[in-house]
Formats: C-alpha cells, structure tokens, sequence
C-alpha cells in the first residue's frame, strides 16, 4: 500500500505536459472523490468523501557549456476527508532535484506523506523519506562499458509507536555493458546494500544483501523502450536469534517497459520481485510480486481512455499462528480525460481494489476477522499546468 500511494503521489505532481517549451511550469489540480472503505476492513466499513487539493512546480533546462540537464521540482498536497476529519486528514508533499546526461545522474527526492489507515483504531502514520542517487556509465558508443551506481535511501517516522521503523539504506553497485547499439544495452550488475535501523526494537531486521542482476535496456524492441533485468538477491541478517531465519535468497525481476505502436497509444508494463522487511511473526521480510499493466488511446483529439491493472502477492516464508500467509492484492482502475487546452485537463475515474489473504488478525478488537476487504473508489478531478 505504501508502494502504491507514493507513486501515484510522484506521478501527480511530477508527469507534467512537455508540450510546453518554456522551463518553468506550475501545476494546480482538484479531485473529488468517493471511498466506501477507508479503513481497508472487511467489516464494520466506514466511507467518506474525500476532497485533494495539490500545487506544484517544475524546472527543467540544460544548464549552459555543460551537456548537463538541470531539473527541480516540488509540490504539496491536502486531503480532507467528511469521516472523522481531525484522524484523518492529511498532508502530502516532495520535492527534489536531477543533474544529468546520457551517461550521469546525481539527485535527492524527499517525500513527506501519511499512510492511510488501515484499521478504525489506527491513526495515520506521518513518515518522511529522502532518497539521494548517483550513477555514471562509460560511453555507449562502444561495444564494452562499465558503470558504477550509489544511492542512501533514510526513512523516518514521526509518530512515536513507529518510529521502530527509522532506517537507513545504503546501496553501492558496479556494472558491465556490451552495448549491441548506442540506443541498446545488454547489462550484469552487482549490487551491495546495508540496512540499518535506528532504533533497538528494529535492528533485529539489520542485514547486509548482495545481488546479482543480467538484463537489456534502452531500445528492446521495435517501438518498446525500457529495462527488463532478472536478480539473484541474497541477504543475511547481524543478529541470529531462535526462530528467525538469519539468512534468506529470493531470484526475482525488474521490468519498466513502454510500447508506443502508434502515436495514439501507449501501454506500459512494470513489475518487480524482491524481498521487502517484515516484522510479521517470525518473518523478517516477505517475498514481494507486483505486476502493473496501463495502457492509454486517444479517443478523439480531446478525449483519451485509459486502464491500469496490478496484481501484488505478498508471501511470509515462515508460519505465524499456524499458517504461512499469503496476501494477493488486485486493482483495477479505468479513467477517462479530456483536454479543453493544452494548459488544461479534466477526468473521471473509478478504482476497484480487492484483497484476498489467507491470514486473520491475533489480537485486539479486530481479533479473528480477515485481512480480506475489497474497496470502491470514483472521483472526477480538473487539472491546469501553466
């Protein structure tokens, strides 16, 4: 839920119109929306309308006797909810920069949001996260390259029962380029990383990973850019203590594809498998499959069409309570836009989310329900970039 709450944050604010030549834009949009299950239950359901209101601005150019690109952006977002408003209501908001060219990247991105809540009793959780990155690759106009990669990835909690979570990640990699063509790249990497939690509760889950990865990217395939990679993830945990296993591998993938067969279409495939932390039991991560389809046609010259659909499975490798769980999450999310300008754009969407886990809560005034819920969502929104 995290995942997806933060990248459709990022592409609100960030996926502004390249139409426009000039190099600062501003954004303001306005939904208003319907949900009638806030809580993400299975029982006792609790709906609300829901009104979102975002500002946002970005800068894009090349800075001059460089080869460099130049881009900052920033936004702040309010959520204001008819159900219980003072629990939750919310704020949102990032902002970050990139320097880079064909063959260099550094930049930071820090995101402040809330998690939605996902039981009537919880509130929701203020979190700040600050992700800085780098890279650099030799040239691709040879058939051999080498490239080495950074990144520190720090979240912090605010509210005072999670702050648990407080971590630091830190990933360094190298990798190995035959390059079939300029615009194409057959790649192997390797990538270390380091997690280390702040607080004593957490720091059971302290670990160092290695992993392994081969894949393609650039031009795949005729009109279909992106990367596609499969990954060999390893990780062994600081602290061995009884009935935690101390070190886990898991093989997954990391794909990021865009096909364009006409000028009127696009579909775009992403996914990924890989170990997310955990403190669920006796499991200390759980293996992660996430699998997204969108794709879009221009109906009209003013009127586009799209769909998104995603599938997540979510596995814990040891058993709590009797039961390895086992968490699948579906959403299925069709919208429909239309441009009056080139500056302005408005759309009606619906969401349909349905989670089936075959695991029950242990504890507390929800002891014995099922993590199961489905949830109905529909708003309309109007947006105007300048």
């Amino acid at each position: 839920m995290k995942k997806t709450a933060v990248l459709v944050l990022l592409a609100t604010f960030v996926a502004l119109p390249v139409a426009a030549q000039k190099p600062l834009h501003f954004m303001a949009s306005q939904t208003l929306s319907y949900d009638d299950n806030i809580y993400l239950t299975d029982k006792n359901t609790k709906d609300s309308m829901i009104s979102t209101t975002r500002v946002g601005a970005d800068y894009k150019a090349n800075i001059p006797s460089t080869g460099l690109m130049l881009n900052a952006d920033a936004g702040v977002g309010y959520n204001a909810y008819t159900e219980k408003h003072n629990k939750n209501n919310y704020w949102e908001a990032l902002g970050g920069f990139g320097i880079s060219n064909d063959q260099f990247k550094l930049g930071d991105r820090v995101l402040y949001t809330s998690d939605p809540a996902n039981s009537s009793l919880d509130e929701r959780k203020k979190r700040l996260n600050n992700t800085g990155y780098f890279s650099y690759a030799t040239s691709h106009d040879k058939m051999f390259g080498v490239g080495i990669l950074a990144s520190d990835s720090f979240d912090r909690y605010y509210d005072a029962d999670m702050q648990y979570l407080n971590r630091n990640r830190l990933n360094l990699g190298a990798q190995l380029f035959y390059n079939l063509s300029p615009k194409t790249h057959f790649f192997a990497e390797y990538i270390y990383s380091d997690i280390d939690y702040q607080k004593s509760k957490g720091k059971i889950n302290n670990s160092h990973g290695h992993s392994l990865g081969l894949g393609v990217e650039g031009q795949v395939a005729a009109k279909v850019t992106g990367t596609a990679k499969i990954t060999y993830d390893m990780r062994d945990y600081e602290q061995n203590q009884e009935g935690y296993d101390k070190y886990n591998d898991l093989v997954g993938y990391y794909v990021a594809l865009a096909w364009k067969p006409t000028t009127r279409d696009v579909v775009r495939l992403s996914g990924a498998r890989k170990m997310e932390e955990t403190r669920y039991g006796y499991n200390r991560y759980f293996a992660d499959t996430l699998v997204s389809l969108y794709g879009s046609h221009k109906l009209t010259d003013k009127f586009t069409a799209a769909l998104t659909l995603s599938w997540e499975n979510m596995h814990y490798a040891k058993s709590y309570n009797g039961k390895k769980r086992n968490d699948d999450l579906w959403t299925v999310r069709p919208e429909l836009d239309y441009q009056f300008k080139e500056w302005l754009s408005a759309g009606v969407w619906y969401q349909f989310r349905l989670r089936d886990s075959n695991s029950h809560r242990a504890g507390g005034a929800y002891a014995g329900q099922s993590y199961d819920y489905n949830s109905n969502k529909a708003g309309v929104f109007v947006k105007a970039v300048f």
